[in-house]
């Protein structure tokens, strides 16, 4: 087996069922996205899915269902009013929990993330620039502009979807605290100008990627260039995604510097891989790290 097949086996090992889950996906956020509009009517313009699902980049384990509701530019006169109307609303028929952005339904994983469009006519425009919105920030009080849909795109687009979804099963194994949105861009900037084939190359670059430049990386929100989406990584976050990523880049040179070096040993070594069989029937198998912490807002 070569290093590349072994990732392709994390891969599926590690598989979302992304049909059967779009369709629970549905299930479980039908009457949300119901209440909602019977609530607010007229008042939006749309409600989309958002997220890793929708994005294709989610792996085994992710459940939580992004609804972005796109308000109407004149739909309410402040942006906290609309975010407290959403979240009382909410309250009503469900656990709620506020988050950064989104209000949180744990009983059913699903995050609502309410925004209010910039367009005052959004059908005039013929791109999706008419998606432009602004949300509400509950930690600052303040607000920032985002686009949803141009953050999907940008992202289904990549053509690195397999790199994005490996760096996800190595962050949960190492249990590192990295925002699937963050790993998104950093994948798709760290890949832009590879040139070479094989997944482990791909991903030896995005571990390089990490350890070289995640303290000061820029990773621009593809619906808002001055939003800098690595701002959201602690710098303690950052410390330790420079660490581990080393620490497996060491593994990986360390094996090569043998006489007779065992590449597939050293890249389970990368994702915490304690199997010792490498057999399509056996489970899913990437060790889990206690420090983990999975937050999935905005994907």
């Amino acid at each position: 087996m070569t290093p590349h097949q072994y990732l392709e086996e994390i891969l599926e090992r590690n598989k979302f069922e992304q049909e059967q889950n779009d369709e629970t996906a549905a299930e479980r956020s039908q009457d949300i996205r119901e209440k909602l509009e019977g609530e607010f009517g007229s008042k939006i313009y749309t409600i989309r899915y958002s997220g890793s699902i929708a994005k294709h980049t989610a792996v085994a384990g992710s459940h939580d269902v992004d609804l972005a509701v796109h308000f109407k530019h004149d739909a309410f006169d402040t942006l906290k009013s609309m975010y407290d109307a959403v979240h009382d609303f909410l309250k009503k028929h469900y656990t709620v929990k506020k988050q950064k952005v989104s209000i949180g339904i744990p009983d059913r994983d699903v995050d609502v993330v309410p925004g209010r469009l910039i367009m005052e006519d959004p059908d005039s425009c013929d791109n999706d620039d008419r998606y432009d919105m602004n949300i509400y920030r509950t930690d600052t009080d303040s607000y920032i502009k985002t686009n949803i849909v141009k953050q999907i795109e940008h992202v289904r687009k990549s053509g690195v979807r397999d790199a994005i979804k490996l760096t996800k099963i190595w962050r949960d194994a190492w249990g590192a605290h990295f925002k699937s949105f963050a790993v998104e861009l950093l994948v798709i900037k760290a890949l832009k100008d590879f040139d070479g084939s094989g997944l482990d190359n791909k991903f030896r670059t995005v571990l390089t990627k990490i350890r070289d430049e995640i303290k000061t990386i820029r990773l621009e929100d593809p619906g808002n260039s001055n939003n800098n989406v690595a701002d959201a990584i602690d710098d303690a976050d950052k410390d330790y995604l420079k660490k581990i990523a080393e620490k497996c880049l060491g593994y990986l040179t360390g094996e090569e510097k043998k006489k007779e070096p065992d590449m597939v040993a050293a890249w389970k070594r990368v994702f915490k891989d304690t199997s010792s069989t490498t057999s399509s029937a056996a489970p899913t198998y990437i060790v889990k790290d206690a420090r983990i912490h999975v937050d999935r807002t905005n994907g």
